[in-house]
């Protein structure tokens, strides 16, 4: 018998659930278990020497002794009584809610109320969180809804309801037939929803009509799974695109009004260079015709002074096709990346505005490595290439007023680390560092609205990022040409 308490005493001690042990007659605990006593973070001799009501709040001490006698009334006359729910206090004032299970027992002709408390901390806890998150679901900007198996809508959110204009409670019963239509059900939907039901996460964009509303909506079908894993169902998460749609198709629009700025601000600079370009050999056939003109009249013209000056002639004419070959090449958009020789390809972007630098006394300095091919976008790098020397010759002539002042521009080839850099760089003084970060920013432009756009280097981002994959990166620094040092803007192209 002895060994037999001692197995109940351990089983009683060891329980999941707080036990307290009470007096039907006083409501003086009697017994309780370790975690009982652990429930309310006090020793056992305390514990026992508590009334049943000092283990709940003061507030509730009248509403506790009421139910206690009604649940010994009850047990009296042998009724069930339901589990209840109460607050606890523990030691240190903690509120604790708990349900509690009462029963009757007797020893020894004495009879005592049993109740098991439930700790519901954590029940409760999760309950707050799930509706917490009913709460988000319900209020979500997405359409929300539970499918079951038979297409048919078991749950939708308020936004649901909004998007088609018909309240929860008539949705709710309807089949995806009944609200999307036939014609998209069976076109659209039946397909994806059944391979959820088998078990796919389906996700899709699709343009739709709902309501007399056109809209752009991102739709996921993710199976829903009962307790024991089998699928019951399809939620369905639908989120609506319509407004990044609007977004991007007017993003498209600046973008290409912008490509076509870039295009008419690149045609004027090609003009003008194409005038310095052609400005002398215009000079050496006007002076060559003239001057067979002249020594005809004098009749001094013989055939030596003849053939030399159509010569002179022919060979300036030939010049002038070449110049206007380049200047159609360089306008011709690359259909596809080609392997080209970057020294070369350099060299003939710099041909297109050699005149406009002399006549501006700005010298190049060129420092290639002659062996580096690439495999890019020939006519997209030239116009990289001309933007940043273009801007780099309007940032020399806005320092330098007096034509005594040194003008340089120096480009580098080199690899470094796998990859190809180009640097541009000049004897401007730099950037300042209160715009370095908005340079590359469309429309921004340091120089008078009649003088630019501000859209050159923006663009010149956008094709050396977008188009060429590469980088383009700006500081200040100084170097050196021939021992003397200077100080200026480095713009560098890494490809």
């Amino acid at each position: 018998m002895s060994n037999s308490i001692d197995f109940y005493k351990k089983l009683y001690d060891q329980l999941p659930v707080a036990v307290f042990v009470a007096d039907i007659k006083t409501g003086k605990i009697v017994e309780a278990n370790n975690k009982a006593c652990e429930l309310v973070n006090r020793p056992y001799d305390e514990v026992i020497s508590l009334n049943q009501s000092q283990l709940h709040p003061a507030i509730d001490e009248s509403t506790i002794r009421n139910d206690f006698k009604s649940h010994i009334e009850a047990l009296m006359n042998n009724k069930d009584v339901e589990p209840i729910e109460h607050l606890v206090v523990d030691s240190e004032n903690n509120i604790i809610p708990v349900e509690i299970s009462p029963s009757l027992i007797t020893i020894e002709n004495d009879t005592y109320i049993i109740g098991l408390f439930k700790d519901l901390r954590t029940r409760i806890e999760r309950e707050n969180i799930l509706s917490y998150y009913d709460k988000a679901l319900e209020k979500s900007m997405n359409f929300l809804a539970l499918v079951d198996r038979d297409y048919r809508y078991k749950s939708v959110n308020e936004y649901y309801t909004k998007v088609f204009k018909r309240p929860k409670e008539e949705i709710i019963g309807l089949t995806l037939k009944d609200l999307l239509g036939e014609e998209y059900f069976n076109d659209v939907v039946k397909e994806r929803f059944d391979r959820a039901l088998l078990g796919e996460s389906i996700e899709f964009e699709k343009e739709v009509d709902i309501a007399g509303k056109l809209l752009y909506l991102q739709v996921h079908y993710e199976p829903y799974h009962s307790i024991d894993n089998k699928i019951i169902g399809v939620v369905v998460n639908v989120y609506d695109l319509s407004r990044f749609k609007a977004y991007e198709e007017e993003s498209i629009q600046k973008e290409k009004l912008l490509i076509q700025q870039s295009k008419m601000a690149a045609m004027g600079e090609m003009l003008e260079n194409i005038a310095h370009q052609w400005r002398q050999p215009l000079s050496v056939i006007s002076t060559c015709t003239s001057g067979i003109l002249l020594q005809k009249e004098f009749k001094t013209l013989d055939d030596d002074i003849l053939e030399d000056s159509l010569k002179n002639i022919m060979n300036t004419t030939t010049y002038l096709s070449n110049t206007i070959d380049d200047f159609k090449n360089f306008f011709e958009r690359d259909k596809q990346r080609i392997e080209f020789d970057l020294a070369k390809t350099t060299d003939k972007t710099l041909d297109l505005v050699e005149m406009s630098f002399k006549n501006n006394d700005i010298e190049i300095k060129r420092d290639y490595d002659k062996s580096i091919l690439v495999y890019n976008y020939k006519n997209e790098f030239m116009q990289v290439l001309l933007n940043i020397i273009n801007n780099a010759k309007d940032a020399i002539l806005s320092k330098f007023e007096s034509g005594d002042d040194k003008k340089i521009i120096c480009i580098s080839i080199y690899s470094s680390n796998d990859q190809i850099v180009i640097d541009i760089q000049d004897n401007a003084g730099g950037v300042p560092d209160d715009i370095k970060d908005k340079i590359f920013e469309p429309y921004f432009t340091t120089k008078h609205q009649s003088q630019g756009t501000g859209i050159g280097l923006f663009m010149t981002q956008e094709i050396v990022t977008k188009h060429m994959e590469g980088e383009l990166e700006v500081m200040n620094k100084s170097f050196e040409v021939e021992d003397i040092s200077y100080y200026g803007a480095l713009f560098r192209i890494i490809i």
